[in-house]
């Protein structure tokens, strides 16, 4: 049993209900994943607004490389299935998890029964603290979700259509990419397949680009929603943990993103048709998607190699 008593919460039932509206998120909207994440049971008979009692969960902090290779587990798998939990979260429940940081995820093996490859253990998440989520109405989570599928494909107009349309203007898109994903506007519409990963030098010119537009950057987070504000926390959050499990950025975590984001988008459109033919178009999108994320991942899978080889 894992009592929690009064902080910044107002009320801790609020927070109860978060976490059992978040898993039936994953059970309806995301079966495929959902015995990957979990969250602590709360006994509701010793719960009240101002004490919240839980099942107490055994497990590494996400960011506890050491601990979680102990328990045989891969820390690539956990960066994998952080970005998954998340892209679902964000792109298809539309009901998100805003503070996940490394002391609100932990992670454990999958429970037993489901067994492991070549002593290669599955990992779950325990997520904690569901203090704080975000509802994302339908437009703005379809908006959000086409913004990052253009990110992912390096498509500019998407990019462009879909910023204004969450509030950055005509005048700061191209910022607000940037700020996103941490690029310059030149290696954000680079149509390369690691052109989202942060290299090393690519820090400093970071820091110089942040000092530059700083009075544009104070105004776009003026001109955003609330809510987009706090995917921004959400996204800087996921990053670090990224960082640490990967120690830098994920390529694959990307390409999941971008699945999961345009599977958004093709869902939006279906419940959108209703003509034969409209719905023959949607379907061939979906035939693209798959086309170019095989694309992406072999081309992704000779970039490793390469350096591989080069090492």
């Amino acid at each position: 049993m894992h009592l929690r008593m009064p902080g910044g919460e107002l009320d801790f039932l609020v927070e109860a209900k978060n976490s059992v509206k978040c898993m039936d998120n994953f059970r309806k909207l995301s079966p495929q994943v959902a015995r990957y994440i979990y969250a602590p049971r709360v006994d509701w008979n010793l719960s009240t607004s101002r004490l919240l009692t839980m099942e107490y969960i055994d497990g590494a902090q996400v960011n506890d490389l050491k601990t979680i290779q102990r328990l045989g587990i891969q820390p690539r798998d956990v960066a994998k299935l952080v970005s998954h939990a998340f892209a679902e979260m964000m792109f298809k429940h539309g009901f998100v998890h805003c503070d996940p940081h490394a002391a609100n995820v932990l992670v454990r093996p999958l429970p037993s029964g489901n067994g492991s490859i070549f002593g290669r253990k599955k990992p779950q998440l325990v997520l904690l603290d569901h203090g704080l989520y975000k509802d994302l109405d339908d437009s703005i989570r379809i908006n959000y979700a086409a913004l990052w599928k253009g990110l992912i494909f390096s498509d500019p107009k998407a990019i462009r259509e879909n910023s204004v349309k969450l509030g950055a203007g005509e005048d700061l898109y191209a910022l607000f990419a940037g700020i996103l994903t941490m690029r310059p506007w030149n290696r954000v519409i680079d149509p390369a397949v690691d052109h989202l990963v942060v290299h090393g030098t690519d820090h400093s010119e970071l820091q110089m680009y942040a000092s530059q537009y700083f009075p544009q950057i104070t105004e776009l987070l003026r001109r955003l929603p609330r809510v987009i504000l706090l995917m921004l926390k959400t996204n800087d959050c996921l990053r670090a943990v990224s960082n640490e499990l990967m120690q830098g950025s994920s390529l694959e975590s990307f390409l999941i993103i971008g699945r999961v984001s345009s599977e958004a988008v093709i869902e939006s459109k279906l419940w959108q048709k209703r003509s034969i033919l409209s719905r023959i178009d949607v379907w061939l999108e979906r035939i693209l998607l798959e086309a170019r994320l095989f694309g992406m991942h072999v081309a992704l899978w000779l970039l490793l190699l390469r350096r591989a080889l080069t090492l």
